[in-house]
């Protein structure tokens, strides 16, 4: 059990609490409990006691070592894991989850391995519809850290547990577990009651994968000799993104790479400054890939569209901010959106309007949804 702990600590991250079990009908099954950080920003809970038991491994796989195996399942940050709301099921089904697959090997007689999907029978809790999972690699580890080797040789196999919507389930019984997971390339390991069903949002393949290059904002400061901080043409971007990751429309791979800044912009939103993030790491621009499939097909409509338009919205709101006259003056130039100063009440200004653009649009979705829905 101690190289197990050891492996866990090593790999998924250092845990200083432990959910115990307080009975066990079989094996004794506790739960490391990761917290979150700064590179890996969501909890963790990797469970410890189910390697215990070897599984009845059919018998041309033997050669794999795949008896013994412990689950781990990611949780957002603000994910509820304390006594008093571990007794709310909305909050305790990943706890169950896990309990309940680290033993089916036992009352079942079989085993779980990658690939491998279990069917809870209806929703795991009140508020969401996922009601199955599937194993899979962590994807968060290193090659070779998805294995543990014991002292006395054996092999402990880690799999990550990502729970599925009925659709995703009998899509992956229809076809495979890889057509599956190739179908929700897009779709964090990081468990979200609430995400998108991957097999009714494809992922959309742009052929103009740039929103906004801030060279373009750049050229136009040094052609018309503007007095103004070429910083400055990194705040509509800034002011889009830092939107778009509060509102969790990142794509999986933007999430991962950049989870560190991600980070600390849930944690003090108001002093973080995307500004010099767009232009050390993005290269001044901002891309239809950087945002998940619902994201990009939102910017696709609003950043890069005609009616409405973001860089309109922009403009509008530098027309209000400075008043008609000034803002066609001379001192401006027609690029006044330069000059509006970069402050936490012109992001809150703009995420109001970007957020009644994402509600009409979200609305105009449903619609035609339901349309197509009643023709078919």
């Amino acid at each position: 059990m101690r190289a197990v702990e050891n492996h866990i600590a090593a790999s998924f991250g250092a845990f200083e609490n432990v959910l115990h079990e307080a009975e066990s009908p079989d094996i004794h099954i506790d739960l490391c409990m990761v917290p979150p950080t700064e590179d890996r920003p969501y909890w963790t809970l990797v469970t410890m006691g189910m390697g215990a038991y070897r599984m009845n491994i059919p018998r041309e796989l033997a050669a794999y070592h795949l008896e013994r195996a412990e689950l781990a399942i990611c949780l957002p940050p603000e994910w509820k894991l304390d006594p008093a709301s571990l007794r709310e099921e909305r909050w305790y089904w990943p706890v169950r989850l896990l309990k309940s697959l680290a033993r089916l090997p036992i009352s079942e007689d079989t085993w779980l391995g990658w690939g491998h999907t279990t069917d809870n029978q209806e929703p795991f809790a009140p508020g969401t519809d996922l009601c199955a999972a599937i194993l899979v690699a962590p994807p968060q580890l290193e090659d070779g850290q998805e294995r543990c080797t014991l002292p006395g040789g054996e092999t402990v196999n880690f799999y990550q547990v990502i729970p599925l919507y009925r659709s995703e389930l009998n899509y992956k019984l229809a076809h495979d577990a890889d057509t599956l997971l190739n179908r929700m390339d897009w779709v964090s390991f990081v468990v979200d009651p609430a995400r998108p069903d991957a097999t009714t949002v494809d992922p959309p393949a742009w052929d103009h994968p740039v929103l906004d290059d801030a060279q373009m904002h750049l050229e136009s400061i040094h052609e018309k000799a503007l007095l103004v901080d070429e910083t400055a043409v990194f705040n509509h971007m800034a002011i889009y993104l830092r939107w778009c990751i509060e509102h969790g429309l990142m794509s999986t791979v933007f999430a991962e790479d950049y989870a560190a800044v991600i980070h600390r912009l849930r944690e003090d939103p108001a002093h973080t400054d995307l500004r010099g993030f767009i232009r050390d790491k993005l290269a001044g621009q901002l891309l239809l890939n950087f945002f998940s499939p619902e994201g990009a097909a939102f910017s696709a409509f609003y950043y890069a569209g005609e009616d409405p338009s973001y860089p309109e919205d922009i403009d509008a709101h530098a027309l209000d901010y400075f008043g008609p006259e000034r803002y066609v003056s001379e001192e401006f130039q027609n690029e006044a959106y330069l000059f509006v100063p970069y402050d936490e009440a012109y992001y809150q200004a703009m995420a109001q309007v970007i957020q009644s653009r994402w509600d009409c649009w979200a609305q105009e979705i449903a619609q035609d949804a339901a349309l197509s829905g009643s023709s078919n």
